[in-house]
């Protein structure tokens, strides 16, 4: 095993290890606090330790391998400042919303929609899948970035929750199929592996549905829909 490989199993590792000690710990504390921070820098530094595999990686060199590797890097640096900006301007919806995220959404809508053009034209189940990220955080981002009517008090969580449950996926979904390969519990193979990021997609939505209502943090941004779920009095967390 390359030394590139084994930084970025290694890095890897211990942001999966971190993202379930937040995942876990008491939200607002000070575990949960600093871990979210190193564990969100690792994700990026994991997504940017795939450049030294594309060059080392074996056979032909595959533009679509380098597209597709690149757009998860991308969707993964995205997600995690969504994750870090959310609680960082949660007073400064204007400051939230700023130059970068409103270039960044149409930014990953046309890559995931590359990626999903892709996938379909190769048949590649894969790619069409992953596409996900970009598609619907892309709208979502393009979305708020327009919306100028009142923000509902818990707009910042709202964003906190869809970053963070996004990166469930992300986190666990390659990790759950390469250890059942490694186990012997499956074949090598597409459908093996969009088994696991769909069945890890289902977890990202279960727990913002739940998170969602734990934390009175609606799926829309709107004052009026905060208003008539009662999320207007929730404490701050």
């Amino acid at each position: 095993m390359s030394l590139a490989v084994l930084a970025h199993v290694a890095v890897g590792s211990v942001a999966l290890a971190l993202y379930w000690t937040v995942l876990l710990a008491r939200k607002g504390s000070r575990l949960h606090r600093r871990a979210g921070k190193v564990c969100l820098g690792l994700l990026v530094l994991t997504g940017l330790s795939v450049g030294p595999l594309l060059l080392l990686r074996a056979g032909p060199f595959d533009p679509g391998y380098v597209v597709q590797m690149t757009y998860l890097t991308a969707c993964l640096a995205t997600v995690s400042k969504l994750a870090l900006d959310a609680i960082r301007f949660k007073t400064q919806a204007e400051q939230f919303r700023g130059r970068l995220f409103r270039t960044s959404g149409p930014v990953l809508l046309v890559l995931g929609l590359v990626v999903l053009t892709a996938g379909l034209l190769e048949r590649d189940p894969v790619a069409v899948v992953l596409s996900w990220v970009g598609v619907v955080y892309g709208i979502a981002m393009i979305t708020f970035a327009r919306y100028r009517g009142p923000l509902h008090p818990r707009w910042w969580m709202s964003w906190h929750l869809n970053a963070v449950t996004g990166l469930f996926n992300a986190v666990n979904g390659t990790f759950l199929y390469v250890a059942a390969r490694w186990a012997g519990i499956v074949s090598e193979g597409p459908g093996a592996q969009v088994s696991f990021q769909l069945l890890t997609i289902a977890g990202a939505v279960v727990l913002r549905l739940w998170f969602g209502l734990k934390f009175r943090a609606p799926l829309r941004f709107s004052a009026a829909t905060a208003m008539r779920r009662g999320a207007a009095g929730a404490p701050q967390v």
